[in-house]
């Protein structure tokens, strides 16, 4: 026997295929750069070839070592063969693609897309410095992608590390080089090889064993972001069982030689922790921090804008609490003092300064000690009997404040002198209408719970009127309770007929609008619905699995099926036609699916910055809304499918958008609760509306009369006319809250879906319509 190990260059297998050159080789297999003479392409060609107990015949064949290795080989043959199965399953970009499995010469293999490009160690070295963010960020979200089909499908790869990664001409990763099978042949054989286990520096600990019972997805995830450890250092970690001895290990965010995320480099961290509780437990679990915008700092200027506001603020207040101090305000009916109850109470208000000129008897100074009274004595003596007569009628000081809230001498100013000085107007008002409200409680404190429900039914403006207009209150209507939990998408159809709701469960429920009664259900496919949309009779869901599809509303049956990955989808919208649909998803691309064909979208739309959460369409579907976790919004021509508009005046995460009726304004809302008004027709914010409590969950217009409607994760929903938008009626909710929202399509009534299953509706008032008209 020879102890040839490689192929000869020119050998032919399966008579289709020609060896030009081996590519690598390893303690369990050889890996050639084959012809494809009918289809005229290059193939990679993966043989199983394990060197430690297999060896080569003149005729080509391999062929156990010895009878003792037979079992050995066999069993890892099929091993092989099994991982080439399970492969050839996987139809994604960022996974390298199996054509073919076959047996020849008495072992089997796999060929294989032959991937052009370079590995990732070879591009880091030619890169010549440390990776920038962004160009990590565009490697590392596919192959998060690809990671998480192979762990759906119950699968490891068990062998990241930077020369098992290609990056291809274009920039784009791809995973190769599995080696789940190697690892389970290595754990089964005898002569237990424990370089075949693992690859120093990128392996976790548990790999080291004997038995893979430890290892899973968190595996891969130490193995991948040890491979980033090293693109951000320059250098691999120090090979886990050495760190289980002493951690040597630079912190991720001390070894790094550029500028990244702290999101990004403390994930980084968690994902090579050696403890395997300590690592996430999923690619999902992981992705979140690691493509995590790194929180907005507010620049030089924005710093010293908030400090400036801060002191005023504070000074503000000082002067306030001095004015009230300084100026006697009766005390109210039922503290103690003369006899006179409500009614010289009000009419005191009505002239502050009669109440200061007679105020209420003061209570009994004690009196001071003999060496206070000598001075005492001394200061009557002084001459100028008005000077005492001042005196008397001065208010007393203000108390002097603790140390703690005096200023340094370094910044100490004169302020005015308060006292001295007469009560602008609007401190008149204020303190006047503060003493009304107090008499008004004590007087009427019997009835205060009825007028406290009353306001709990009813919506109110939010400025401070003596009574709210009965023209501006907003009454519940009706209401049903259409889920067991919280109502998370609301729509109506576009002839107005069904109301579609939908919870955290695999169905959505179609409810009459006339009757107020259910029509049926609709039963998901993939699993709940991550969000809907609806035009005329069709609703369309996106799913966490990347699907969309399209159901009928009348029979409630599904008319069409798209995927295009297994990315989440976060937004879905119909596009100008119920027949073309744009979802939104987790792998930072806007997918346009037309009805006409479900095996390949009509368009792809790239050029976000990171995970795309948040869609609307124009009326006319000429122009497509995108924003999501870049904090970017940005205008889409669905014609020309380029971008036309770009936003960036937002701090946080873009989780809701809606178009005007006309087109010509766009409302986004964002995870800190900022609701803006952007404009088409240029780059400009219009407005920056009143900032919810809490993260914006929805936005929606009416139409035709320009209402604009916007709900938070606090439950809290705000409603205003654009032609006045500083009049605004608040929901504060029915206890719970809403998180969805919907207008009719005539504009008159406003649908919240609540928080406790129960959906409301709203009658707007006439008042309110006949202002956005």
């Amino acid at each position: 026997m020879s102890q040839l190990v490689a192929l000869p260059d020119g050998t032919e297998l399966a008579g289709d295929y020609k060896i030009v050159r081996v590519l690598g080789a390893g303690g369990f297999g050889v890996t050639y750069l084959a012809e494809e003479p009918e289809l005229t392409r290059q193939v990679s060609i993966k043989e199983y070839f394990p060197s430690d107990f297999a060896s080569r015949t003149k005729d080509l064949e391999a062929t156990p070592r010895s009878a003792g290795s037979t079992s050995d080989y066999n069993w890892g043959l099929d091993r092989f063969i099994e991982e080439a199965q399970t492969l050839a399953k996987f139809d994604h970009h960022n996974i390298v693609k199996v054509f073919r499995i076959f047996r020849a010469n008495n072992t089997a293999y796999m060929v294989l897309r032959f991937e052009e490009g370079k590995s990732l160690k070879t591009w880091l070295k030619e890169l010549g410095r440390a990776p920038r963010q962004k160009e990590l960020d565009q490697i590392v979200a596919p192959l998060l992608d690809a990671l998480e089909v192979i762990h759906k499908a119950d699968f490891l790869h068990r062998d990241i590390a930077p020369d098992n990664i290609i990056i291809r001409s274009n920039g784009d990763p791809v995973l190769i080089d599995f080696g789940a099978a190697r690892s389970d042949i290595a754990a089964h054989s005898k002569t237990k090889t424990v370089s075949a286990l693992v690859k120093p520096g990128y392996s976790p600990y548990e790999q080291y064993a004997e038995t893979s019972r430890q290892q899973g997805p968190w595996t891969d995830i130490y193995a991948f972001a040890a491979t980033l450890y090293h693109a951000v250092t320059g250098k691999r970690p120090p090979d886990s069982p050495s760190r289980m001895l002493k951690d040597e290990m630079v912190p991720v965010r001390e070894a790094a030689l550029g500028g990244y995320r702290s999101t990004f480099l403390e994930a980084l961290q968690q994902g090579l922790t050696l403890a395997v509780d300590g690592r996430p437990k999923s690619v999902a679990a992981w992705r979140g921090a690691l493509m995590a915008p790194e929180p907005e700092r507010p620049g030089i200027f924005q710093r010293f804008k908030d400090k400036t506001e801060v002191r005023r603020r504070k000074d503000e207040e000082q002067r306030a609490a001095e004015a009230i101090v300084n100026t006697a305000v009766p005390p109210p009916p039922d503290a103690p003092g003369p006899k006179g109850g409500l009614l010289d109470f009000v009419d005191s208000l009505k002239s502050p300064a009669a109440a200061v000129a007679n105020p209420p008897p003061a209570p009994p100074i004690a009196k001071k000690p003999a060496a206070s009274e000598k001075a005492r004595a001394e200061k009557a003596d002084k001459p100028k009997a008005e000077k005492k007569a001042a005196e008397k009628r001065a208010p007393l000081p203000p108390p002097p404040r603790p140390a703690a809230e005096k200023r340094s001498k370094s910044r100490a100013r004169p302020k005015p002198d308060v006292a001295s000085r007469p009560l602008t107007r609007g401190l008149k008002s204020k303190l006047i209408i503060a003493a009304g409200l107090a008499a008004f409680g004590f007087a009427f404190h019997d009835r205060l719970p009825q007028l406290l429900l009353v306001q709990q039914s009813n919506i109110t403006t939010g400025a401070l009127p003596a009574a709210p207009s009965s023209d501006l209150l907003l009454r519940q209507a009706a209401e049903i309770k259409a889920h067991d939990t919280a109502i998370v998408h609301l729509a109506i159809s576009g002839d107005g007929r069904h109301i579609i709701t939908g919870a955290k469960t695999p169905e959505l429920r179609v409810w009459s609008f006339a009757s107020q009664q259910p029509t049926g259900t609709i039963a998901l496919d993939d699993g709940p619905a991550t969000a809907i949309a609806v035009r005329n009779n069709r609703v369309a869901t996106g799913h966490a699995n990347g699907a969309v599809a399209i159901y009928d509303l009348d029979s409630k049956r599904r008319l069409f099926h798209f995927k295009r990955n297994d990315a989440r989808i976060w937004s879905v919208v119909f596009a100008g036609s119920e027949d073309r649909v744009a979802a939104a998803g987790h792998d930072w691309a806007i997918t346009l699916w037309e009805t006409s064909s479900e095996s390949a979208p009509a368009a792809v739309l790239e050029g976000s910055e990171n995970a795309v959460q948040a869609l609307a369409s124009d009326p006319s579907g000429q122009w497509l809304a995108s924003g999501g976790a870049d904090r970017i919004v940005r205008l889409w021509n669905l014609e020309t499918r380029d971008v036309r508009r770009v936003y960036r005046s937002n701090a946080d995460f873009i989780s809701a958008l809606a178009f005007s009726g006309d087109g010509g304004s766009i409302a986004s809302g964002a995870l800190d609760g900022a609701v803006k008004m952007l404009s088409t027709a240029n780059n400009r914010t219009q407005r920056q509306l009143d900032r919810h409590p809490g993260s914006v969950t929805a936005v929606a217009f009416s139409a035709p009369q320009d209402l604009l409607a916007s709900a938070s994760e606090d439950g809290l929903v705000r409603l205003r006319s654009l032609k006045r938008p500083r009049t605004v009626i608040k929901l504060p909710g029915t206890n719970v809250g809403a998180e969805s929202i919907a207008f009719t399509n005539d504009g008159h009534t406003l649908l919240t879906g609540g928080r406790d299953g129960v959906l409301r509706f709203w009658t707007l008032p006439d008042a309110l319509v006949a202002q956005s008209n």
